[in-house]
This record gives C-alpha cells, sequence and structure tokens, in this order.
C-alpha cells in the first residue's frame, strides 16, 4: 500500500559578512501550502563544503532521470544543481539553500528565546528561518515567510548557555531626576532632590533554550553621586522603588529616603546611574551560582548654587 512521503527539507550554511559565527541552514516544517509532506530530515546522506544535506524519506534509488519526490537523486550533484518532483533547480542561489520546492536562508541575528515566534519549538535544536516559495526568480527576501524549523544536528551559533546569558544582560537605564540635570541645569544647596529611572522594568525576566533556564532579579538602582572626583556625604544611594516626580509633589521629599538627596555644599556634581541584578543559570534542573551583572551608567551633571528653588 502507497504511503504518504514526507518532504525533507535540505540544510545549508549562510556565510553572512559580518557574522562570525556560522549558522547552519535549519530544516523547516512546510506551511499548510504544502500538503505533498509534513517535513522533517529524516536521512543525513552526506555533506557539500561541509555543509549537511539531507534527503527526502522514501525511496533510494538511482538513475539519472529520477526525482518525483520519493526522495531519489535528492542530493546535489556535481553541476550544482538537483532534481526534485522532475524539476531541476539550482542547489544554493546566494545566501538562499533549496528545500523542498522552496529556497531558505537562517534568519540573522536570531530572533529572542522569548519571541512568540517560537511557539512551543525548542530555540536550542530549531532555527528562524527567511522560505521564500515559487513564484521567485531569483528568491528574496520580498514576500519570503518567517518559520520555525528544526536543526539539522548541531544549530549552529551560540551554544544555549551563551545565548540565555547574552539575552539576560541589560541596558544602560534611563535616568531621571528633579530638578533635572544637563549642560546649564541648576539645583540648590539643601534642596529636595529627586532621582528614578523612568519606569525600569524591574519584574524578574526568565529565558530558557533545551536545558538551559536563565533567571534574572532585580536588585537596586544604584546612584553615584560625586563632587571632584570624591564621593558625596551619604552616597551612593541604592534605589529599590522607582518614584517618578511630578509638579504636584512641589518642594516634597522623595517617599524612599534611598531615591532622594539634599546637596550640602556649592559646586558642580557628576549623577550617574546603573542598575544591579541577580543572574542564575540552570542546566538539567541544577541552578549555578548567582551571578552580579550591572548595566552600564547613564551619566549627567547638575550646578548647585546656594539658593531656594522648586524641584521643577
Amino acid at each position: 500500500m502507497f504511503s504518504v512521503m514526507r518532504r525533507l527539507l535540505t540544510a545549508a550554511v549562510a556565510v553572512v559578512a559580518l557574522t562570525a559565527a556560522l549558522m547552519v541552514a535549519t530544516s523547516a516544517a512546510p506551511r499548510p501550502v504544502h500538503a505533498d509532506g509534513t517535513g522533517g530530515c529524516d536521512a543525513v546522506v552526506e555533506t557539500r563544503n561541509g555543509q549537511t544535506l539531507c534527503e527526502i524519506d522514501g525511496s533510494k534509488g538511482g538513475g539519472g532521470g529520477g526525482g518525483n519526490g520519493d526522495g531519489t537523486n535528492i542530493v546535489c550533484k556535481s553541476d550544482g544543481t538537483l532534481v526534485w518532483n522532475g524539476v531541476s533547480y539550482q542547489c544554493d542561489i546566494g545566501i538562499w539553500s533549496f528545500s523542498g520546492g522552496c529556497y531558505i536562508t537562517p534568519v540573522v541575528p536570531q530572533p529572542a528565546t522569548d519571541d512568540p515566534i517560537w511557539g512551543s519549538s525548542d530555540p536550542s535544536t530549531n532555527r528562524a528561518q527567511w522560505e521564500d516559495c515559487p513564484p521567485y526568480n531569483p528568491p528574496t527576501m520580498n514576500g519570503a515567510v518567517e518559520i520555525i524549523g528544526p536543526c539539522v544536528g548541531y544549530c549552529g551559533g551560540q551554544n544555549p548557555v551563551e545565548r540565555i546569558t547574552n539575552e539576560l544582560q541589560i541596558n544602560k537605564p534611563d535616568l531621571g531626576m528633579a530638578p533635572p540635570g544637563g549642560a546649564g541645569k541648576v539645583g540648590f544647596v539643601n534642596q529636595n532632590i529627586w532621582f528614578w529611572s523612568k519606569a525600569l522594568d524591574t519584574s524578574t525576566q526568565t529565558r530558557s533554550a533545551g536545558n538551559v533556564v536563565g533567571t534574572r532579579t532585580f536588585v537596586s538602582a544604584d546612584w553615584q553621586i560625586k563632587l571632584g572626583g570624591q564621593d558625596a556625604p551619604g552616597t551612593p544611594l541604592h534605589c529599590t522603588s522607582d518614584n517618578e516626580y511630578t509638579p504636584d509633589k512641589g518642594t516634597a521629599a522623595s517617599p524612599d529616603p534611598k531615591c532622594g538627596f539634599q546637596f550640602t555644599a556649592p559646586g558642580t556634581y557628576t549623577i550617574s546611574v546603573s542598575t544591579t541584578w541577580t543572574l542564575v543559570i540552570s542546566q538539567n534542573g541544577a541552578p549555578g551560582p548567582p551571578q552580579t551583572i550591572t548595566s552600564q551608567p547613564n551619566t549627567t551633571t547638575i550646578l548647585i548654587t546656594e539658593g531656594q528653588s522648586t524641584n521643577g
């Protein structure tokens, strides 16, 4: 009894000019228009220029004509072509590699592991790729669809620990200050100063890929206040709240003493804020030692003089 054959995809490596890592193209599950198969790559048959090739599942008989969708003669020939469903195709066109009637190329860079495109697919064993299907002449990004499919062997790129660790690095925080800092900005001795980080997301963040899970937890926003390179008395401040100053607050102090300050001497001060987090990487359910990670600082200056003023 004739069984429905499944289409298998070729996998190729796209060498991208500014990408240091060798990224292995994936074999992707087809979109619904490819009703002739369910995708997958069951038989790795050889390599071409050091790149893994797959063979369509089914009979693997020889012969010069071949190629009717059952796996015969799917391997790329010496002239750089292959026959699929009785039609001759170029194996590779620029960064694109033939894949079951379409052409694919890896998405660079790969989406973050928490991107909704992954769905239930594991980012450590799958790849995001662009797929351009007929009509194409040649394949281009115009009209290409971003899809997810299983890698053939090693996915390439960063290993899961590196990938998760890098995704959980933190950006430079915004610097909220009242009165504001910057060129020509002035504050006053004994004036209540407010500090905040402009809606800083302090929620715990988790990423996962394969057997690796990374969790990043907020510790504090750290404010350095310096005059002539020396720490101002009572600093640095380690703020764990995010109370933004608004004009209706008048001259009131910040409700969180760790996020407010009063200058006791005139001068030009340098203000900087960075954020500190704890990162834990677990593998196979076993957590590693906590790591402390700190953002790059955001910096401004303010001239403090004798006098009185509202914070705004």
